[in-house]
C-alpha cells in the first residue's frame, strides 16, 4: 500500500514538473537574447539573434549585435550611431518598436540609418571598448549619440552570469525562471543589472575622448555627434532641487567644445518628469517615446539630411 502511494506521489511530481516546464516554455518565459563573453568588451549579445520574450515582446540583434534588423550596411544611407546601456537597447521589458534606436528610426524616417550599439548594464568603458575593437563601424558612422550616465566612465561592466546575462538557453526552463525571477525576492542573490557607479578613471576618460575624436574626424557637419546625458529618478530629483548628478560635467563640456559636440541634457528638458520613469532607472514606454523626440530633433538640427 505504502509503495504505491509513493509511486502515485512520484508520478504527481512528474507530471507537475512536466506541465510547469511545458507552461514556462509555452508562455515564452525563456525566449530572450544570449550573450557572449569578450576580454576586451566584457559581454555582449550574440549576433544574429530574434525572439519575442513572454510571446509579447519582439527583441533582435543584428550581424554586428546591435539591436536592429538590418544587416550592418554603412554604404546603403547616412549612419548614425546610437551608443549607450540598457536606456538606449531597451531590454526584455519592451517591444522592439517601443525601445529608443527603432524610435529614432522611426522619426528620422528612410534618410538614414539608425544603429543602436547599446547592452544593458554597460558603462561607458564597455562602449569605448566596443568602439576600439570595431573601427570600422566608427570610421563608418556620419553622426553619433552617446549616452552618459553618472559613474559611466568609473570602471568596465563585466559579465553577471548565467541568470543575468545568460549565455545560452536553459535547459530546465521552469528551475531557470525560479532562480531569476522567484528566489531572489527572498534570497540575496546578486542579480543587478545597472551599470556600475564611482569615480571617473583618468585613463578611462582618456579613450573616451580618443572614441569621440575618431568618431568626429572629417564628419563635415558643423556638429559631429551628441552627448545624451540621462538621470535616473532620483538623481532627476536632486537636480531639481540643485544637486548635481553629473561629477564630470566640466571635463565631458570640454570634450563637447573641443570636438564640437551639442550636448542635451535630458534633466533640463521641460518635456522630461517624474511619470517618464518605469521605475529608479528605466524609462516608460511614454518616456522613450519622449527622449527618442528629443534626440531626433537635436540630430535633426545637427545632422544635414
Amino acid at each position: 500500500m505504502k509503495t504505491k502511494i509513493i509511486q502515485r506521489l512520484l508520478l504527481a511530481a512528474v507530471c507537475l514538473c512536466a506541465i510547469a516546464e511545458g507552461s514556462v516554455r509555452w508562455m515564452g518565459m525563456v525566449d530572450f537574447p544570449i550573450y557572449m563573453t569578450d576580454q576586451s568588451i566584457g559581454y555582449l549579445p550574440k549576433p544574429n539573434q530574434e525572439g519575442k520574450f513572454l510571446n509579447e515582446n519582439t527583441w533582435v540583434f543584428n550581424d554586428r549585435s546591435m539591436g536592429t534588423p538590418a544587416p550592418w550596411n554603412p554604404a546603403a544611407k547616412p549612419n548614425v550611431l546610437l551608443i549607450g546601456n540598457s536606456i538606449v537597447m531597451g531590454g526584455n521589458p519592451y517591444n522592439q518598436p517601443d525601445k529608443l534606436g527603432p524610435l529614432v528610426q522611426a522619426l528620422l524616417g528612410d534618410k538614414v540609418a539608425v544603429w543602436p550599439i547599446a547592452v544593458g548594464a554597460w558603462s561607458t568603458v564597455n562602449e569605448t571598448a566596443y568602439l576600439q575593437q570595431n573601427p570600422d563601424v566608427v570610421q563608418a558612422s556620419n553622426f553619433f549619440v552617446w549616452e552618459y550616465m553618472n559613474g559611466g566612465l568609473s570602471r568596465m561592466s563585466l559579465d553577471r552570469g548565467q541568470y543575468v546575462f545568460p549565455s545560452e538557453k536553459p535547459v530546465l526552463a521552469s528551475w531557470y525562471v525560479l532562480r531569476r525571477y522567484v528566489l531572489p525576492r527572498f534570497m540575496d542573490f546578486p542579480m543587478d543589472e545597472l551599470p556600475p557607479t564611482g569615480q571617473s578613471q583618468q585613463e578611462n576618460m582618456q579613450q573616451f575622448e580618443e572614441q569621440v575624436a575618431k568618431l568626429s574626424l572629417g564628419k563635415g557637419g558643423k556638429v559631429p555627434g551628441i552627448l545624451f546625458f540621462y538621470p535616473g529618478r532620483d538623481e532627476y530629483i536632486g537636480f531639481q532641487k540643485g544637486t548635481e548628478y553629473v561629477p564630470d560635467r566640466k571635463e565631458l563640456e570640454r570634450i563637447a567644445a573641443k570636438y564640437g559636440l551639442r550636448i542635451v541634457d535630458v534633466a533640463r528638458r521641460p518635456e522630461w518628469n517624474l511619470s517618464m520613469y518605469r521605475e529608479g532607472t528605466h524609462p516608460t514606454v511614454e518616456g522613450n517615446q519622449v527622449l527618442a523626440h528629443i534626440l531626433a530633433t537635436a540630430i535633426r538640427e545637427a545632422m544635414p539630411l
